[in-house]
């Protein structure tokens, strides 16, 4: 993984486990949530080569005690981002991002997000061509309106500099009680990679993997969720251009169709950024 690169870098061109407190609350939530847990958990394949403890590769860590100094910027189109107690008592301090819903912008969506990385030594940490990184995270979202034929982006992979356009990857929510993986190719062609049904107010954990590439045989993504690794299309990997600017970057948060109305909180926790699954499981 690489710090950003310098603005003089011309743009690439494009290639043709809910955690409830108590078992019984557990065991009946994974009940309903089977799409959750469809496939088996990660394996050997996962872990690292080099025999060094996971911790050590973590590259990038949200620590609530920093603040939010952590990401390179934040965004509050309204909104405020701040830290918080854990609203069910698990998981300690963690970030709260809330927005009124009331748009103070006619041309702007509503959103209050968090954007990129910054390391403690103040640099920058952005994915490039050639990167592998893995991107794991603990989410919970209390309210969390939506509305049919209308998105809630909730965590998106996000491309800046020249050739910049919609997410090649994103979470969403749908008007349906779902939420689902999105994935947009360099045509701005989107495909449905994954779906689950999701409830307010409990946590979730996610992991995505990531090969960046803007070369369609090159650039990777796999998912977890809850601790199980999921089926991208019926594949264990999907591949597929992740790259068509100068770098792609995170984006934690709220951000949604006009047709969505009212308050919106997401809570965030444990995200990181590391070399393996292991390094940024939650």
């Amino acid at each position: 993984m690489r710090m950003a690169r310098s603005s003089t870098h011309r743009a690439r061109r494009r290639h043709g486990r809910p955690a409830l407190v108590g078992a019984t609350a557990a065991a009946t939530a994974l009940a309903l949530l089977g799409a959750w847990n469809a496939t088996a958990t990660p394996g050997t394949d996962d872990a690292r080569e080099d025999g060094r403890p996971g911790a050590e590769a973590v590259r990038w860590e949200a620590d609530p005690a920093q603040g939010t100094k952590v990401f390179e910027g934040v965004e509050k189109k309204p909104g405020e981002i701040g830290v918080v107690d854990d609203p069910t008592g698990e998981h300690g301090k963690t970030y709260r991002l809330h927005t009124s819903g009331e748009k103070t912008d006619p041309d702007e969506r509503v959103r209050v997000e968090t954007r990129g990385h910054r390391t403690p030594d103040g640099e920058r940490l952005r994915f490039q061509e050639g990167d592998k990184v893995y991107v794991g995270w603990r989410s919970l979202w209390d309210p969390l309106p939506t509305a049919e034929k209308n998105w809630v982006a909730l965590w998106q992979l996000k491309d800046y500099g020249g050739g910049a356009a919609t997410p090649p990857l994103s979470l969403r929510a749908r008007g349906n009680g779902t939420v689902d993986l999105e994935y947009c190719d360099p045509d701005l062609k989107t495909t449905e990679l994954w779906q689950a049904d999701l409830k307010t107010g409990q946590w979730y954990d996610f992991v995505v993997g990531l090969t960046v590439s803007d070369d369609p045989a090159k650039g990777k993504v796999e998912f977890w969720a809850n601790g199980k690794k999921q089926q991208l299309k019926g594949q264990d990997v999907f591949k597929g251009a992740t790259l068509r600017a100068d770098w792609v970057t995170d984006k934690w948060g709220v951000y949604r169709s006009d047709g969505v109305k009212g308050p919106a909180t997401a809570y965030l926790n444990s995200a990181k950024v590391g070399t393996s699954y292991e390094d940024v499981a939650p």
